[in-house]
């Protein structure tokens, strides 16, 4: 019998498929990024919106199983959203995942780097 690792199903799940991960291709996205240096933790976030609301998401991390994962979970809730209202609830993340107290700061840095991806977008709508 194997010992749980720490991650749970879910993370390990979303951290192999990385579902909206990568670089976009074409017009009409704008980035944000935030870095969290104490632990290497970075995050570029990609939006693109269609009359006020995320028509797609992509990102980029660097960071720890917990990190990518939630930055998976999170694009795939994302889309339709207003870009006015991207807020996020990181600690029903962090348990949906499985993630630890002490790595909540991690993901701290997906809001970011979200915020002013949708900041651009903001102004550019503006």
């Amino acid at each position: 019998m194997s010992e749980p690792g720490p991650y749970s199903d879910a993370v390990g799940r979303l951290f192999r498929e990385a579902p909206g991960a990568g670089r976009p291709d074409g017009p009409g996205w704008v980035s944000g990024e935030a870095r969290e240096p104490l632990s290497a933790t970075h995050v570029r976030w990609h939006l693109q919106a269609t009359a006020g609301r995320v028509a797609a998401s992509r990102y980029e991390v660097r960071g720890c199983p917990h990190t990518i994962a939630a930055a998976a979970l999170i694009a795939a809730q994302l889309d339709g959203r207003p870009v006015a209202d991207l807020g996020l609830d990181l600690p029903r993340v962090a348990a949906l995942l499985g993630c630890p107290t002490t790595k909540l700061g991690r993901l701290f840095v997906i809001q970011d780097a979200i915020e002013r991806a949708a900041h651009v977008l903001g102004a550019e709508q503006a």
